[in-house]
């Protein structure tokens, strides 16, 4: 992929991450958005409290129509010089934050007090909570000079028996003013409309009978002087018993093709001392020359998609914006030439005399503790016993220095600490890491994490045309939890994304580094199609090689002359399966009589809750947590223990249970992917299925039987012996030289 590409992606990228930035902050730019109708009522009665005469207009659906609302009726009702607005509601195309966050900047800019109700469309799908944050409760009232306002909630989200008791008392209220106004969204009279299917035709207006009735008898008994509403994009004026009853829902939206009482518009209404006047002002539509029918619907198309724009226009940005992304890799695949098979017209080197100069990335190193550092540093050791130089390139760490020059600390934009892991975030884009890597002239790159740091030294070494190694450690699938729950994030990861970072840096390399079989076996069902070499992690017997003295120091401080000794290493987190292992140990202290004691050696997460486990359950003697121990310390542990008990599931190889062999320890441990190959079982210990009685049994036959312990502990370190550091790097040297000798 050429820097050009690379570009494209990355500014796309880019783009993406600042619309989602600003869908998180757009909504705090309307905090003032709130009380909309309190305020409006307290501006309203501040301008016309000197007034005899006033006049207000009353609209409703204006479904955040910019081109005909903002654009069209504001300027015409500013010319009006009303001297406040009435919505009957549906002032949005649906009740999604963002549509409130449109209509806030129509509010804006209005200039004159407004005042609504409460319409269907900004209560649905759990909008009720928006409308009352932003505007208030959804019935209410107010009196003006000698005017009184009532304002009902048709929605169905206030409670019909408590809405009608309040309905009734106010009307009492508004007799003591000269003329009462009702606002409701749903018309109280039926109406019949040829482009409304039945079921839709009760959704528009009150479609009890008993509810009509009961509504235009209550209204006609108090001599209510007019009752606005809308809920149809139609205008209508009705007389019902001496009431008047306005339909007018011509704010914005879509018209009704075929009707000649669908059309854009709104009232005025006059007041004076002696009358009301009403009157009806329609709004002209575009596309004059046409014939009406083709140009109201060329306008409805119009309006529809300008309005859906411009409330959505951050997640048509987005959609276009991925789509394009997605088009542009779909075209760069297309593009690519690919050809699986090697070039035979050209012959290889022998280089094997040759001393290497290798270039090891990571994204986690010392100080921190964990399998894929301590990998590292012996695989680096045993290369440099055999006269190669290894770099490492490894994250920095907050006030820690390396006394080897040949560690290279990569600056970082982060560093994070989650459950109990560290997470540095390296800034790969430093041109301090391409200085240093330049600056030497490396014969191999070999990257020991898929992603970040990693991906940045196989990325180099592509650039330089460098031969490059990859290191399969760590199933990132197992570690999805320490991710953000966002939607589906957690199971696509697990389910995709982790495989899929793996594969590519399989396939970005020219040879991969499988700790066991089973390990092999995944990286060539996710479809890895390199070269690919099974070698664990080796043991450093150096480790081993302590006074009597010092193990016996040991022994005392953590182990009676009667007493078992078990031991786990593991960090103490959700994916190391340590709830299984301590129900198992339960399990033995319920049902054996067993004097013994389990030493947990390691830090994480989990450890407060652990521990509660371990008090509620009455295992303080029995469980002992030991927290972090240096690496080079744990060997002492492993050699004064009787046997090694391992429950986690999510390890790519069981190099702990490599080392506790090396200390001539037998194990048992729960059978999963990277212990396979590391236990023969019944030879140098047991795997075993996931069940607590099964493993409760092979824990208690090896301690019972001696004699059998005895034997296991002799093919374990046997075993071991097979995996030094000296022997495994001698092996990794042979995948370097190969794959150096490969001419890509």
């Amino acid at each position: 992929m050429n820097n050009k590409a690379k570009f494209t992606l990355v500014g796309g990228l880019i783009v993406i991450a600042i619309i989602i930035s600003y869908r998180i902050y757009a909504p705090t730019t309307i905090q003032d958005f709130k009380t909309v109708n309190l305020k409006g009522i307290e501006k309203v009665k501040d301008l016309i409290n000197e007034k005899d005469s006033f006049k207000f207009a009353v609209l409703g659906n204006i479904k955040n129509s910019i081109t005909i609302f903002d654009k069209k009726i504001l300027p015409k009702i500013r010319k009006e010089n009303v001297d406040f607005i009435v919505s009957t509601g549906n002032n949005l195309t649906d009740s999604g934050e963002g549509k409130y966050r449109v209509f806030y900047r129509t509010l804006s800019k209005m200039q004159t007090p407004f005042i609504t109700g409460v319409g269907e469309n900004e209560v649905k799908d759990e909008g009720y909570k928006n409308y009352y944050k932003y505007f208030g409760p959804f019935y209410f009232s107010f009196h003006l000079k000698n005017l009184y306002f009532i304002f009902l909630d048709t929605t169905g989200h206030s409670p019909t028996a408590w809405q009608k008791t309040w309905l009734e008392k106010e009307l009492k209220e508004s007799k003591n003013y000269a003329r009462c106004f009702v606002i409701m969204n749903k018309p109280p009279v039926e109406v019949k409309i040829d482009y409304l299917i039945e079921d839709e035709d009760y959704k528009k207006y009150i479609s009890d009978v008993e509810d009509r009735k009961y509504y235009q008898e209550l209204f006609s008994k108090f001599n209510v002087e007019a009752v606005f509403t809308s809920n149809l994009q139609i205008y209508r004026k009705k007389k019902i018993n001496d009431i008047l009853y306005f339909i007018t829902g011509g704010a914005g939206g879509t018209m009704i093709l075929d009707n000649p009482n669908s059309f854009y518009h709104y009232l005025v209404v006059e007041v004076s001392s002696k009358n009301v006047n009403y009157s009806i002002k329609k709004v002209e539509r575009g596309f004059e020359l046409l014939n009406s029918d083709i140009a109201k619907a060329l306008e409805n198309v119009w309006i529809f998609l300008q309005s859906f724009l411009f409330t959505n226009y951050t997640t048509v940005l987005l959609i276009l914006t991925i789509v394009f992304l997605v088009g542009f890799i779909l075209y760069l695949e297309l593009r690519r030439t690919v050809d699986y098979y090697r070039e035979f017209g050209k012959t290889g080197k022998d280089i094997k005399s040759k001393k290497l100069k290798v270039a090891i990335f990571t994204s986690n190193y010392f100080p921190f503790i964990g399998g894929v550092p301590i990998s590292i540093s012996r695989l680096k050791k045993g290369l440099e016993k055999l006269g190669h130089e290894v770099y490492i390139f490894a994250p920095e760490y907050p006030d820690y220095r390396d006394k080897d020059e040949h560690i290279i600390r990569c600056k970082t934009l982060l560093h994070n600490r989650k459950n109990g892991m560290e997470f540095p975030v390296v800034n790969i884009f430093s041109k301090d890491i391409k200085k240093e890597f330049l600056k030497r002239d490396f014969d191999i790159v070999h990257a020991h994490h898929p992603y970040w740091l990693g991906a940045k030294g196989l990325a180099l070494a592509e650039k330089n045309d460098l031969p490059r190694v990859f290191t399969y450690h760590t199933r990132l699938e197992k570690y999805s939890h320490y991710l953000p729950s966002f939607l589906f994030f957690r199971k696509l990861f697990e389910n995709r994304i982790a495989h899929y970072i793996i594969n590519r840096a399989g396939n970005r390399s020219d040879a991969v580094i499988a700790p066991t079989e089973s390990a092999k076996e995944y990286l060539f069902n996710i479809g890895v199609s390199r070269y690919i070499r099974v070698l664990p992690t080796g043991v450093d017997f150096e480790d081993y090689e302590i006074s009597s003295n010092k193990i016996n120091e040991i022994k005392k401080k953590h182990k009676n002359n009667d007493e078992v000794l078990l031991l786990s290493v593991s960090r103490l987190s959700r994916e190391k399966n340590m709830y299984f292992l301590f129900r198992g140990l339960k399990h033995i202290r319920e049902t054996t009589d067993i004097n013994f004691k389990c030493l947990i050696i390691g830090d994480g997460s989990e450890k407060e809750n652990l521990q509660r486990y371990i008090a509620e359950n009455n295992l303080e003697g029995y469980i002992e947590l030991l927290g972090s121990i240096d690496h080079k310390e744990i060997s002492k542990y492993y050699m004064i223990s009787d046997l090694f008990v391992f429950a986690s599931k999510s390890e790519t190889q069981g190099m702990v249970l490599l080392e506790a062999m090396a200390g001539k320890t037998p194990v048992v441990a729960v059978r999963s992917s990277g212990i396979d190959d590391v236990i023969k079982d019944r030879h140098n210990g047991y795997k075993v299925e996931e069940n607590i009685t099964v493993w409760t049994e092979k824990v208690v036959r090896l301690i019972k039987d001696k004699q059998l312990r005895r034997k296991m502990t002799e093919n374990a370190y046997k075993f071991a012996s097979d995996h030094s550091i000296e022997k495994m790097a001698e092996k990794t040297a042979e995948v370097y030289y190969k794959t150096i000798n490969y001419e890509r």
